[in-house]
Parts: structure tokens; C-alpha cells; sequence
């Protein structure tokens, strides 16, 4: 029996030629293989997720997706007209007069449709359209050893059509004693179409998949309390209620602010299936209640650490978005969900967590730039104007800081004991570990100086935003908190002898000479 494998010259997997093998162990069959035209590769998202999952699951690495191109192309052309072609391309095949077995995986002509059943929660399904058996496909049902890990499910699912297709084989098509389950009026519905839709499908779902196992399924999360009377500060620990984030997406940078009687907090949402943050809301009652974030601003670049402050009778927001390499300045047209874009600050910087001061009449803020290759972590950058739209002038002595532990903005300045204190990020031993708060010592056209005067942390979990506006006191928190209800939070003042240690928290500060602007 002549037997080709039409196959996806972008997609020559392991599980064909696991096929091409078990055909050739039959004396009987002459195996060759044809190449479709159309190409329909699994998208680079749901590779390196597979790849991944092989690192981390210690899954055998004879993967049934692993690419086997070599061997695939090494099989030899049909030379003559083949008895039954085995369709494994996803694109719409005729050919009269031959027997034609298409594969389906959950209604999708390609290996791509078992993930899209997974990402949809569906059972999985095998369907086999043979054009000599009209009536309905030859089915299976695979098991999932763990729906969890896409590479062990896709080896079952694949081994379980590769069964499928021998066993149609071998059995005359007439032979069938048991009505399909799942039957078919005419032919398989368009190819390439379906197959474009389940690999977007995958795509979307993979990225979040990606941050959940490359992370351990640690993200951002987001705690807030009401408290007039003392704030973290003073208290020394206190417990912050979790606010809950859908599945697609996880939350931090939170801002309170209060308008006429009603207190809100502005976060960064992070979709994974955007793969970029927008600004939404979540409005705080007094009965201790919160609502579900609600997107306000959303842009076709990241945007995050939303700094919300009113200013001139106007309510107005600076969300990060060194994406687009500018610092952005939004005006509340209906707030809270309405927003205008009113002016650009600076332009062609990509520049991060812009947190603005207006100190003896002059407007400043302080930014973290990313310059060549560096992270934006270490490096503190600050402008200054006269009014709120500009235009905005680098301090003379920029960059003020290049310091992992003590530049980068964690939120607004504070005003605690007659003292303004500054929220750093101490990113010294990795991203967002933890909140140290700075005392802002000098600050002038030619100087700046802060000493660091202590420390918030969020229990065993990073944290690097920290804000209080109002009696609403927020946090931000980095681990396993998808589930988690409530943390606690402490903050610990640094002896003065350690913030004057210069290998620990040294005071900082800079200074050009004098008349230079």
C-alpha cells in the first residue's frame, strides 16, 4: 500500500515521524512524504513555553512538537499516485480518486487545536475525516496525564492520533460496529482560517502560562488599609487587605486619592494577554469593602506607576510610560474615567516612575532613565520648571544618583514629623525587594542630597511602591499572592550610625558650583 504524509514543511514534528516509523514497520507499506504550501509554524509564544516546560518539569526531552525536520525530509518523494494520503498540513486537500485522512484536534486541522482545547478548559478530542468513511471521523478521546504541563498533554493527545490513524487502517471503514459520537455533514470547515484562530488563541493564553512558570507563579499584588489615626510609620507593623486581580492579570504601583467623600486607589493592571499594563481604579468604601479594578486609561504602549495629584483646581495623572519614551502629563475630563492627554514633560527619554514635588514654587520630579543597556534601576534623573506643562530642564547635575539601592522611585514624597521623606525602590539585590525611605535633606538648581532613614517590607514578599493619602495607606507586594487575603507589612527606622555607614545607606548628595543653572 502507497502511503504519503502531507506535511507543513514549517511544522515537521516528532509525532509524524513517529507515524512514518510505525507505517514503515509494514512490510506491506511504501511510505513517502509531500510538502503542502501553505505554512501555519506553532507560534514563538507557545515554543519557548513548551521548551520551558521541558526545563522545569524535566519532561523527556523526545517530545511528540519537538522539530525533527532532517528526518522528516529525508523520506522519499511519491513516485507514483499514492493509495491514501494522510493530511497533516492544515491546509484543504483534493484528491480525486485517493483516500484522504485529516486529523483534527478539537475541531482544528493542526497539533495547535490541543492547546486551544486547553487554554478553553475542553475536553480533548482526536478526530480522524476519511474520505471513505462519509459518515462521521473515526474519534478519541485522550487523557491529560496533567492538563497543567501543554508538552505532556500534546504527547498523549499526538501519540493518541498516531494509534488513531493506524487503527483506521487497518480496519476496513465499513467495519465500524459503534456509531460515531460526533458526526459530520460533509466535508472538514475551512483550513487555515481555524488554524489562525487557535494559534492566536494559544498565543494569548501561552503568555500568561510563560510568567506563571518561569516566575514560580509569583506576580504583583496590591494591599491597602484604612487608618486616620497612624500610618505604617508610626506603628512600625501593620495589615494590608489584598485586592483581588482576575486571572488574566495582576496588579501593583497602587496610588490612593480621595474626591468629594470617596477614596480610590489608581493601580497598574497587567494583562498577560495584552502583554502591557493599563491604569484602572478600584474604589474603597467605608464599610471596609473594595470594587473590582476598573481600566481608565489604556494605551497602545505599557503604562503603570499612575501618580494621580491635584494641582490649579485640576485633577491629574503621570503614568509611567517609558515604552514610548516620554513622560506623559493627563487631565480628568470625568474623573475617575476620563482621561485627556494635555502635554508631554519630555520627549524621546525613556524614563520610568516619574513622581513629581512642588517645593517653594518651582515644580520638580524625579525618574529613573534607561540609557544604552542599562536596567533603569540604578540611575535617579531630575527636572525642574516653573509651571506644571513646562517646559521641564535636567538638574544640573544629572544623574543625580547611580545607586541600585537608592534611586528609583517607590511613590509619593511624604511630609512625616516635619520631615520629607522620598520612597526609593532598593533594587540592589533584585528587582522591587524592598521600600527605603529617604529623607530629602537638599534640593536646589545645583544641589541634592537625601540620607536614607529606613525601611518597609512586605513579611517574606519584594515591595516597591509604598503611598498614603487620606487615612488609605497602600502597598504593593511580589511572590505567591494570587490567593493571599491579607500581609503584613513593617517598617524598621535605620540608627543613625548605619545611615551614616558608607557601605550601607550612605547620605547621598550633589552639588555643582555655585551659578550653575
Amino acid at each position: 500500500m502507497r502511503i504519503c504524509l502531507h506535511l507543513d514543511p514549517s511544522r515537521l514534528l516528532r509525532w509524524h515521524l513517529w507515524l512514518a516509523d510505525a507505517l514503515a514497520d509494514n512490510p506491506a507499506n511504501e511510505v513517502s512524504c509531500s510538502f503542502g504550501s501553505d505554512r501555519h509554524p506553532l507560534p514563538p509564544t507557545c515554543r519557548l513555553l513548551l521548551e520551558l516546560e521541558r526545563l522545569v518539569y524535566r519532561v523527556r526531552g523526545d517530545g511528540a512538537t519537538d522539530s525533527v525536520a532532517a528526518a522528516l525530509r529525508a523520506l522519499a518523494r511519491p513516485t507514483t499516485t499514492p493509495d491514501i494520503v494522510i493530511n497533516l498540513s492544515g491546509e484543504a486537500l483534493a484528491a480525486p480518486g485517493q483516500r484522504v485522512l485529516t486529523p483534527r484536534f478539537n475541531g482544528v486541522p493542526g497539533e495547535i487545536g490541543t492547546l486551544a482545547a486547553l487554554a478553553n478548559d475542553e475536553d480533548l478530542l482526536v478526530e480522524l475525516h476519511d474520505t471513505a468513511r462519509p459518515w462521521g471521523p473515526w474519534t478519541a478521546r485522550p487523557a491529560s496525564a496533567d492538563r497543567a504541563v501543554l508538552a505532556m498533554t500534546l504527547d498523549g493527545s499526538l501519540s493518541c492520533a498516531v494509534l488513531l490513524i493506524l487503527k483506521a487502517l487497518r480496519e476496513e471503514p465499513a467495519a465500524a460496529s459503534i456509531a460515531p459520537r460526533t458526526r459530520m455533514n460533509g466535508p472538514p470547515g475551512p483550513c487555515s482560517s481555524t488554524l489562525v484562530w487557535a494559534s492566536a488563541r494559544v498565543a494569548s493564553k501561552a503568555v500568561s502560562l510563560l510568567n506563571i512558570i518561569a516566575r514560580g507563579g509569583k506576580m504583583w499584588g496590591v494591599g491597602w488599609r484604612r487608618d486616620e489615626a497612624a500610618s505604617l510609620l508610626d506603628r512600625g507593623t501593620a495589615v494590608f487587605n489584598m485586592l483581588a486581580a482576575d486571572a488574566d492579570s495582576y496588579l501593583a504601583d497602587p496610588f490612593p486619592f480621595s474626591h468629594r467623600g470617596q477614596d480610590f486607589i489608581f493601580v497598574e493592571q497587567y494583562s498577560y494577554r495584552k502583554k502591557r499594563g493599563c491604569v484602572a481604579v478600584v474604589t474603597v468604601n467605608r464599610d471596609g469593602t473594595a470594587s473590582e479594578p476598573r481600566i481608565v486609561l489604556e494605551e497602545p504602549h505599557h503604562l503603570s506607576y499612575p501618580f494621580v495629584f491635584e494641582r490649579d483646581g485640576q485633577i491629574w495623572m503621570i503614568p509611567e510610560s517609558g515604552a514610548a519614551r516620554n513622560v506623559s502629563l493627563y487631565r480628568a475630563v470625568e474623573f475617575p474615567t476620563r482621561w485627556a492627554r494635555e502635554a508631554c514633560l519630555i520627549d524621546r527619554v525613556e524614563a520610568y516612575d516619574c513622581t513629581p514635588l512642588f517645593r517653594e514654587g518651582r515644580c520638580w520630579f524625579f525618574v529613573s532613565p534607561r540609557r544604552w543597556g542599562s536596567t533603569s534601576w540604578d540611575v535617579l534623573d531630575i527636572y525642574r520648571a516653573e509651571s506644571l506643562t513646562g517646559p521641564w530642564v535636567p538638574h544640573a547635575a544629572n544623574p543625580v544618583l547611580i545607586d541600585a539601592s537608592l534611586s528609583r522611585p517607590a511613590g509619593a514624597f511624604i511630609e512625616h514629623h516635619g520631615q520629607v521623606l522620598r520612597p526609593v525602590q532598593d533594587c540592589s539585590r533584585g528587582y522591587g525587594d524592598a521600600v527605603t525611605l529617604c529623607r530629602l535633606d537638599a534640593l536646589s538648581l545645583s544641589e541634592f542630597a537625601q540620607t536614607p532613614v529606613g525601611v518597609i517590607r512586605a513579611a517574606s514578599f519584594g515591595c516597591h511602591t509604598y503611598n498614603r493619602g487620606s487615612g488609605l495607606e497602600v502597598i504593593d507586594a511580589f511572590g505567591r499572592v494570587r490567593r493571599l487575603r491579607q500581609v503584613t507589612a513593617s517598617y524598621e527606622p535605620l540608627p543613625s550610625e548605619i545611615s551614616a555607614r558608607p557601605d550601607r545607606h550612605p547620605a547621598w548628595s550633589c552639588s555643582m558650583p555655585a551659578g550653575v543653572a
